[in-house]
């Protein structure tokens, strides 16, 4: 038994040895991995491996066709690809008309009747026309090496090289090259940016921040790429030079730092030099004549004279379709001005010949041209110190014609010395095709009209201006207009509305600011001020009908200046001086005392 028991402990130490024997090897082997995947995971020794080599197809990444691969460019906007595209054309970049207004220079017209696309500045008018590589200023040529622009179809495509020559902005055009689509950024604002540098030599930018998405460019080390943000711990989302967005690992990348971009200001300035003098407020009234009455109409109103420094009589009117200047000036009357030292600007208007189309005379640039000189000489006939343009209801389309036919008058009108003016509306959505923004830029003065809330025409009887009504049309052309030449207009009238037991209007008469208070104190009724409103509010019963009347008075006169004093406009206008009082006036002299020479 003994025997037996030591062999069989010699056969186990036996057996145990051969397990030791290949047990061991494949522990050591499982610890050495084991620390080399530790030392892996700490240093980055396999981070290469698993990451996709697969190339995005650009293409489809700028959302570009076969059919467009040689004419379009794909539109990147704060680093996005946003899915519109501009035209590629002989390797240069064409943009809309249209969008070249809504979103770069709206100083840009296209004359439609000549075929010609304008730019107008204080030097004069650029021309070009459609399919040319050359444009004018007068009678001087300048070759622009290139087409300027061109008839897609029915849309005008214009180069922005020629663009670029009027605005502030700059573009960058990549592509075209090495099967590369075209891509393009366009910057019209400038600022500070976060830069980072690639730290590696042929680092990719990824679709998405995961190393198995497909690779968009692979960068070299040294280069910049802008930060727009971070995707994660690991990852950031990074435009790079020539426009390819996308994400790459952080840890090939420097601290992210500031850059401060250079604002483009070479292009060619507007410059129109104002001959207002703003060095004391205007203080105007329209005189609104007919016939031969401007003489005994001004005579019966000399007493007003000495509280304005300008007049403005309703003396000229388009009268038919060919441009038609008709006149009813008089020089009695601008002697007697004068010699008061009053200032006389002649208003020119559209409303006595409301047949006359106005797409008619403000297209055509002949007609254009034929309106201004008539204007012209009639102010140096009659010694006028400025003109005032009151062109009233201009049809939406009409907008851009009727803004040149004020650049272009401006210009002509300077060369004179003359001061010019335009009358505008309350700022609203429909006549935003006034474009005040680019009147205050060529014009002296821009005023607004700061009545006719309800006019005559309204469906429900209301203020003529409500104080409310008057800060609106003040703040919303300070938005578009220097201050110094910003004009607020206020109403010397009223309306009294009378209106059946269900509200609607069954008469409405405009009555001057005397008038309306006389109305209230015939009928009896006593009227109370209205803090909505800014006006005395009078209202009472005759016939069966309801009478109201929101009037205009000394204290509502004086509620309107205070606002226009608080916004430091450039001067205050009467509509008009006949139906003026004393009491509003002296107000008026006393918050803006005219001084004449």
């Amino acid at each position: 038994m003994a025997y037996n028991s030591s062999r069989q402990a010699r056969r186990r130490r036996k057996r145990m040895r051969r397990l030791l024997q290949a047990v061991i090897p494949v522990a050591v082997a499982l610890i050495l991995i084991g620390i080399i995947a530790l030392v892996a995971l700490n240093t980055g020794l396999f981070d290469e491996f698993g990451y996709s080599s697969k190339k995005a197809d650009l293409y489809q990444y700028f959302m570009i066709s076969d059919s467009e691969k040689d004419t379009a460019a794909s539109v990147v906007r704060d680093g996005e690809v946003i899915g519109e595209k501009m035209t590629i054309k002989d390797g240069r970049l064409y943009i809309p008309y249209e969008t070249v207004r809504d979103k770069y220079n709206e100083n840009f017209y296209w004359e439609d009747f000549s075929k010609r696309l304008l730019y107008t500045t204080g030097e004069g008018v650029y021309a070009a026309k459609c399919d040319e590589d050359h444009y004018s200023l007068g009678d001087n040529g300048i070759q622009a090496g290139y087409t300027i622009c061109y008839m897609n179809g029915e849309v005008l495509m214009l180069c922005m090289d020629y663009v670029r020559i009027f605005t502030n902005m700059e573009y960058e055009l990549y592509g075209g090259v090495k099967d590369e689509p075209y891509r393009v950024m366009i910057k019209t604002e400038w600022g500070t940016e976060k830069v980072c540098d690639v730290t590696e030599d042929d680092v990719a930018i990824r679709t998405a921040a995961d190393k198995e998405s497909a690779i968009l460019k692979e960068v070299r080390k040294g280069s910049a790429v802008r930060m727009l943000e971070e995707e994660d711990d690991k990852w950031v989302k990074v435009m790079s030079e020539d426009l390819i967005t996308g994400y790459m690992e952080k840890k090939h990348l420097s601290d992210p730092y500031d850059h401060q971009e250079t604002p483009v200001t070479d292009a060619l300035p507007i410059n129109v030099t104002p001959v207002a003098d703003y060095s004391q407020p205007l203080v105007l009234a329209w005189h609104n004549v007919t016939g031969d009455s401007s003489m005994s109409s001004l005579k019966d109103n000399e007493k007003y004279l000495a509280y304005i420094n300008t007049i403005s009589p309703t003396w000229f009117s388009i009268a038919d379709n060919e441009g038609t200047i008709e006149s009813i000036a008089d020089q009695a009357y601008v002697e007697t001005c004068h010699a008061k030292g009053i200032k006389v600007w002649g208003l020119m208007t559209n409303v006595n010949y409301p047949e006359v189309s106005m797409k008619a005379v403000l297209s055509d640039p002949a007609i254009r041209s034929y309106m201004t000189e008539q204007l012209l000489g009639y102010a140096s006939q009659y010694s006028l110190d400025g003109i005032n343009i009151d062109l009233e209801s201009i049809p939406t389309e009409d907008g851009p014609a009727y803004v040149q036919f004020v650049r272009e008058f401006c210009l002509k009108a300077h060369e004179r010395g003359l001061v010019v003016s335009v009358d505008n509306y309350v700022p609203k959505e429909y006549n935003i095709h006034y474009d005040r923004q680019e009147q205050g830029i060529f014009a002296d003065y821009v005023i607004i009209m700061g009545y006719d809330e309800h006019t005559a025409a309204s469906e429900e009887a209301g203020s003529v201006a409500s104080i409310d009504f008057v800060l609106e049309g003040i703040e919303k052309t300070l938005e578009d207009v220097p201050k110094e030449k910003v004009i607020n207009a206020l109403p010397f009238y009223t309306r009294h509305w009378t209106v059946d037991e269900n509200g609607s209007v069954t008469d409405v008469k405009s009555l001057p600011m005397s008038k309306g208070s006389e109305t209230v104190s015939s009928a009896g009724a006593a009227a109370e001020w209205d803090d909505g409103t800014g006006q005395n509010y009078a209202e009472w019963t005759s016939g069966g009908s309801i009478n109201k009347i929101w009037l205009e008075d000394g204290r509502s006169i004086q509620a309107k200046l205070e606002v226009m004093k608080s916004h430091e406009v450039g001067g205050v206008a009467v509509w008009q001086l006949a139906f003026g009082t004393e009491e509003a006036f002296t107000l008026i002299d006393e918050y803006y005392r005219p001084r004449t020479e």
